[in-house]
């Protein structure tokens, strides 16, 4: 609105977390682990190495037969610290679909109301799609696209189920009752366009940053926040300019266009950003020479990178004395090209909090002689791998310590802060299939809420600031009823990284299912071919009480995004979240239908922008 900041000064601070990808059952494993390793710890076990003589006896006893009816089986939850916030729902996902469906409707298409894929041009740079019927501008019809021909990709309690718990996720079926296992599966939403419905309020399709379906920049609110004289910031585990934090401070009709976003990024200038700096998803070269000493903007901004002649205690020390409220600006670069694992993401610590230990997931894809995929093979190896070495992670401060100096710099300004964080190796753990590396990012994004409330309870608490805490989008994650004892029995034999099984291949089996024709193939079910492609055994299955994707789809049987609603946790925010439950939204002027007893990403904004601006 025009008088956005007319109220500003008696707005709220606004803290948005994202844990990338962290679906309901992510959230309940994360939790669970986290109690039986507290748990496992007050008997005196080490998580690291594991339960020794009597205490290894004593904590088998204890968890022989724990199932997940011990800990929680449908709703909110407990184990994390932002499972403790106050109010609590679920978030639809929507995504699009225009022009065309994407072969096999792996995921949604990136394309927008311009013609072709947005990887094809820049920005606006292409002339109005046209429908293939009248051949006139396609005209954006906000109905189902399933369900109605529309564009838009709308969650179905009846084929999804009402909840993400539904206890048909557990069954093998055939179901008779109109519910689908594979229906989440189909034309998944990417981060891209899920954290910029969050930043913007404006649905996108896959791959748009923070433009509209006509590739138009639409404002975010971290930029909102800055007009109205109030500092932004974005800290991610993974590339500042990623899909998620990217959205919040990038304008691109494609994620992938480095060289467009990175002249974005310098536009928005926004008050504070941290990440690693690796390639296309990190501030150009040239930008980051422009704010080290004797750069043209080293008087406004302050660049801490990684050096390892630099401890992770003496990380921060360059913030000390810098003030927003005398814009100053900084830039965090850590990992990426500033170490020699030359890794994109924050370090995995794992299950067992040692940051080292896990199986380096590897797989091939085996081709007949005319090229086309016919399996998969395993090449992990038995030895265990570290992520980062011991010296670099001694250099990296722990993501609970980013987040202390990012609240506590944003939280100088005088007019308010907004900050987003996001916990982006969430996702790419769920990517890999790969339990160990989820489970230690899950318990770093607890840690740095944690710090969050910290600050929130020691400046105003709730009448001063809003804390939001959800995800971009969900994977496809299903836990057997043993999966407490089976982690259990892995911390206390010493041997944690074996809930991530030697089997898995780190490669997308539905993406090389697609790529053999698979999806043209109507003998056998989605998930049959799937299976086709997965490495995991029956035994392995067993033997980790997990897998990925539907039900007989062979254990690492997804390894992408779904459609399914996501949590979110929040305090602070007045009601308004709640009043929207089941409310409608629009798109491009266009009435799009609400999901009973569910917010959207939009409304999300919506109520983050009531509660910065004082609306």
């Amino acid at each position: 609105p025009e008088d956005l900041c007319t109220n500003a000064a008696g707005g709220k601070n606004v803290m948005l977390v994202i844990g990338d990808g962290m679906g309901w059952e992510m959230i309940r494993a994360g939790a669970i682990a986290k109690d039986i390793k507290d748990e496992l710890m007050d008997m005196g076990c080490n998580p690291n190495t594991g339960c020794e003589g009597v205490a290894a006896v004593a904590a088998k006893h204890a968890f022989d037969g724990r199932t997940l009816d011990h800990y929680y089986t449908s709703g909110r939850g407990k184990g994390l610290s932002f499972q403790k916030l106050a109010d609590y729902g679920l978030v639809t996902t929507s995504a699009m679909v225009i022009q065309k469906p994407e072969d096999g409707a792996h995921y949604a298409p990136a394309r927008s109301l311009l013609e072709g894929e947005v990887s094809d041009h820049f920005n606006g740079m292409a002339p109005l799609a046209l429908d293939d019927c009248t051949g006139k501008p396609i005209d954006f019809n906000p109905a189902d696209y399933e369900r109605e021909g529309g564009n838009m990709v709308m969650w179905d309690d009846l084929k999804g189920g009402r909840f993400p718990w539904d206890e048909r996720y557990y069954q093998t079926g055939p179901f008779n009752d109109g519910f689908d296992p594979e229906f989440i599966m189909r034309h998944a939403t990417d981060s891209a366009n899920t954290a910029g419905a969050l930043a913007t309020g404006h649905k996108a399709s896959v791959n748009m940053m923070s433009v509209n379906l006509y590739e138009e920049d639409v404002s975010t609110i971290l930029e909102d926040a800055m007009k109205c004289g109030k500092a932004g910031g974005v800290v991610s585990s993974v590339p500042v300019l990623h899909a998620t934090p990217g959205s919040f401070v990038v304008h691109s009709n494609n994620r992938n266009n480095g060289p467009q976003m990175q002249r974005s990024f310098e536009k928005v200038n926004p008050t504070y950003a941290a990440g690693t700096c690796s390639g296309r998803t990190a501030p150009s070269p040239e930008h980051l020479n422009k704010m080290r000493p004797g750069g043209s903007l080293s008087s406004q901004w302050t660049l801490i990178e990684q050096n390892p002649n630099v401890s992770a205690a003496h990380f921060y020390d360059p913030l000390e004395g810098l003030d927003p409220n005398e814009d100053h600006h900084v830039m965090v670069c850590f990992g990426g090209s500033l170490t020699p694992s030359r890794q994109s993401n924050a370090p995995y610590r794992g299950l067992d909090d040692s940051y080292s230990n896990r199986y380096c997931s590897r797989g091939s894809v085996d081709r007949d002689t005319d090229g086309v995929p016919t399996g998969v093979t395993v090449t992990t190896s038995s030895e265990t791998c570290d992520h980062y070495s011991a010296e670099e992670v001694a250099q990296i401060p722990k993501m609970a310590d980013h987040i202390k100096a990012a609240v506590e710099f944003l939280g100088k300004d005088d007019d308010g802060f907004f900050l987003m964080y996001e916990q982006g190796d969430i996702d790419w753990a769920a990517h890999a299939n790969h339990m160990d590396d989820m489970l230690g990012a899950m318990f770093d994004l607890s840690d740095s809420v944690d710090v969050m409330l910290d600050w929130i309870y020691a400046n105003g608490g709730w009448e001063k600031n809003a804390l939001y805490v959800t995800a971009d989008h969900d994977h496809y994650l299903t836990l057997h009823n043993n999966f407490p004892e089976v982690v259990a029995n892995f911390l206390i034999d010493g041997e944690s990284h074996k809930v991530t099984p030697q089997n898995n291949s780190n490669v997308n089996p539905w993406s090389v299912g697609v790529a053999a024709g698979r999806h043209e193939d109507d003998s056998k079910t989605t998930t049959e071919h799937i299976k086709d492609f997965a490495t995991w055994t029956e035994e392995d299955i067993q033997n980790v009480a997990h897998f990925w994707g539907a039900f007989g789809s062979g254990g690492n049987g997804w390894g992408s995004h779904s459609t399914r609603p996501v949590p979110i946790s929040y305090n602070g925010d007045d009601g308004c979240l709640k009043a929207l439950e089941g409310h409608g939204y629009q798109v491009l002027g266009r009435p799009v239908e609400g999901s009973p007893g569910k917010v959207d990403q939009v409304h999300v904004h919506a109520c983050m922008l009531k509660n910065l601006f004082n609306l």
